[in-house]
């Protein structure tokens, strides 16, 4: 199976991405899905920048991004998925591609957010989408880096 792991994080590429998470993986490949990044010229750029040499970046919108998904779920080539939010992984799942975690590394605080571990917080209806994707098989873990010990999104949501 080539999805090495889906992963909300709402910084997209950043330090333990690169330094942490590709290598633990054996990614060679990451694909973004995410609506805002894909239509900003200037936000793509930053983006494929960050990514470490060698290591392809694709960004997609939903629509795109679902049918990129689904081919590389059966594709040899080792990928990482990255999404700002777990309603775009709803998303992704409500469309037939199946993942057995969804790893949660990273949803900022704000207003109306509810904090569940460290950083990562969610609204109403982030909080709802991780509720369904369990409901759908999909076990829902927050870990911010590789070598963090797993919390399943069960035991923070009270």
């Amino acid at each position: 199976m080539g999805l090495r792991l889906v992963r909300v994080d709402d910084r997209l590429i950043h330090g333990q991405i690169v330094a942490i998470w590709l290598k633990a993986l054996g990614a060679a490949r990451i694909v973004i899905v995410d609506d805002r990044t894909a239509r900003d010229d200037f936000l793509r750029e930053v983006i494929e920048l960050a990514a470490p040499r060698g290591v392809p970046v694709e960004i997609h919108d939903l629509a795109n991004g679902i049918e990129r998904v689904r081919r590389a779920a059966s594709d040899p080539e080792p990928i990482f998925v990255l999404v700002r939010s777990p309603l775009v992984a709803l998303s992704l799942r409500q469309a037939g591609i199946e993942f057995g975690v969804l790893n949660v590394g990273g949803i900022g605080a704000g207003p109306g957010r509810k904090v569940l571990f460290r950083n990562i917080s969610a609204s109403p209806e982030e909080l709802e989408a991780m509720r369904q994707l369990e409901k759908m098989g999909t076990a829902v873990e927050l870990r911010i880096v590789q070598n963090d010990r797993p919390v399943a999104f069960a035991s923070v949501d009270k």
